[in-house]
């Protein structure tokens, strides 16, 4: 979320040019009034893991519970980085660019990773001799799952996709179940992510 020069050069440069997949690029125009309602949604439904924009957009993230890392991009919000490598032009801009994407993406899998500790109280993996074997899935709940894990920024789809799969045939099976169905996808996994993180 930038001015239309900043927002098309950082989506052509990070996603053609370096084949980050980009969720949404939104450029403010002289004259014209931004959609930040819009803006806001974006962020919410389609929660990016690394989002530049200004300090409105940095207050979306954290409305939606968002753990992206957050890169100044615009105004309004400070850009004290004055160094070569902004505004994000020529090879200085380039180099500063993937250093803080690469930063950002180390970041994210601090997030990613359970501590130590977290995994001491955890309960341990059963094996598939034990019984955990996977599940089987209706064609619906099977469909759903795919297009919520698709949602999800592309660094943490893995981790979000077996935490996901997890919860919903441990519930199944302490209900008794045989399959996942959808109506349970939906009950655990279904509702708004607002204040959700992955």
């Amino acid at each position: 979320m930038a001015t239309e020069t900043y927002s098309r050069g950082l989506r052509h440069f990070l996603e053609d040019e370096m084949g980050l997949p980009c969720h949404f690029a939104v450029a403010r125009k002289p004259g014209d009034k931004t959609d930040n309602a819009s803006v806001r949604e974006m962020v919410r439904s389609k929660p990016p893991l690394i989002l530049f924009g200004s300090y409105n957009e940095r207050m979306y993230l954290a409305e939606a519970g968002g753990r992206a890392a957050f890169i100044s991009a615009s105004f309004p919000g400070a850009i004290i980085r004055r160094h070569t490598g902004t505004p994000f032009m020529g090879y200085a801009g380039a180099t500063y660019l993937i250093q803080e994407v690469c930063n950002a993406l180390f970041d994210a899998l601090f997030h990613i990773l359970p501590l130590s500790t977290d995994m001491d109280r955890i309960e341990a993996t059963r094996s598939r001799a034990s019984g955990a074997a996977s599940m089987p899935w209706s064609p619906e709940a099977h469909r759903k799952l795919d297009e919520l894990i698709e949602a999800e920024p592309v660094l943490v789809r893995i981790s979000a996709a077996k935490r996901m799969r997890d919860r919903v045939e441990q519930e199944a099976r302490e209900a008794g179940e045989t399959q996942v169905q959808l109506e349970r996808l939906l009950k655990l996994f279904g509702r708004a992510r607002e204040g959700q993180v992955a």
